[in-house]
């Protein structure tokens, strides 16, 4: 058997593309390999900074699963808009929403959490990696990270609820900013461990009526 590209008829790129557009969509059952996959390597890069590497693998081991997502999305709460590149449908980001998990902190009826909402560095830019609509077309000036919490809003709000929360680090001031331009505010701390470390979050709230 030989390796010769020329056989299969591949192109293989000599330098990654300047502009490598996504596109969103709803998560399935079935997306839930790409969510585990996806979800490791987000974290993985989100939080080298300040998590050790055997708590990262430990934690990534546990919670980005395949088996962890399908029962996550089998919850009647749970949405998870996927990010996926165009041209070969690789999973970079995405948004999930369920019913809150937050110890201690004062929920209201109408309560939905942003669980997660991560998206790979080099597609965060909107020059580089544009969103394009479901007729193939650049959306103008919306970046991925932009057009995954704006789906997480637009989900929260069709299913009736009345205020979004998330937990973000405290140390994370760039991700702090993001939630404030779009209209979250201070509402709470909280604590949880990642492994052997203890680690506090902000817990950010933002009315959906």
């Amino acid at each position: 058997m030989s390796c010769d590209v020329t056989e299969t008829q591949w192109v293989v790129p000599t330098e990654e593309p300047a502009v490598e557009p996504v596109r969103l969509r709803h998560a399935t059952l079935e997306d839930a390999p790409a969510l585990a996959l996806v979800g490791s390597a987000t974290f993985l890069e989100a939080f080298t900074w300040m998590l050790p590497g055997a708590d990262i693998i430990v934690h990534c081991a546990k919670n980005h699963t395949a088996e962890a997502y399908r029962a996550a999305l089998a919850e009647p709460h749970t949405r998870i808009t996927l990010a996926v590149t165009v041209a070969s449908g690789a999973p970079v980001g995405y948004a999930m929403l369920c019913a809150p998990d937050l110890p201690g902190f004062d929920l209201h009826p109408g309560d939905i959490e942003l669980k997660r909402i991560y998206l790979l560095s080099r597609f965060r830019s909107r020059r580089t990696a544009p969103v394009l609509n479901s007729a193939g077309e650049t959306i103008p000036g919306l970046s991925a990270g932009q057009a995954l919490i704006n789906a997480a809003i637009a989900d929260a709000q069709s299913m009736g609820c009345r205020r979004l929360l998330l937990g973000t680090n405290l140390d994370n001031q760039r991700a702090i900013g993001f939630y404030r331009r779009n209209n979250f505010a201070d509402a709470g701390r909280r604590s949880f461990q990642v492994g052997s470390q203890n680690c506090c979050d902000l817990i950010m709230a933002r009315d959906l009526l």
